[in-house]
Order: C-alpha cells, then structure tokens, then sequence
C-alpha cells in the first residue's frame, strides 16, 4: 500500500491515509471545508477482488464530499 499523500481537489485539500483493519482495508481521508470544519471519513475497498472499485464509508457527510467521491478514488487509484 503507498504512503500518505494529500491533493487538492475543488481548492480544498484532503489527506489520504492507507489503512488495512482486519478485512477492511481502504484509505482514511481528512479535508477542511470553507468554514474551518474537519471532516474525517473512510473510504473502503468495496471488492477485494477488484481494489479499484471503491466506496466511501460514511453517511453523515455533507454532499459535496459524496459528489466527489468519483474523483477521490481516481486520485487513490493513480497513487497506487
């Protein structure tokens, strides 16, 4: 698994941090929105037979982060 890397996405930066727990494995993300609000989520492997299909693992997110969530996997991917 890569290291922990971060990327602007939308002018905002989100850090990425590989984990693997158990039979979970996937990246913890952080990223601040315009207010100075952390938000913290994962995003978890969804078929470990196939690691580039990937979903984000929480629901009390505000939308703009699920809107991006296509765009987060593609950065995870490319870093892999």
């Amino acid at each position: 698994m890569s290291n922990l890397f971060s990327k602007v996405i939308d002018g905002k930066q989100f850090n990425f941090q590989p984990f693997e727990f158990g039979n979970n494995a996937g990246y913890h993300v952080d990223v601040k929105d315009e207010e100075g609000t952390r938000w913290e989520f994962s995003i978890l492997h969804a078929d470990k037979d196939d690691p580039s299909k990937m979903k984000i693992e929480d629901i009390k997110l505000p939308s703009w982060i699920f809107d991006l969530q296509g765009t987060l996997i593609k950065v995870i991917n490319e870093q892999g």
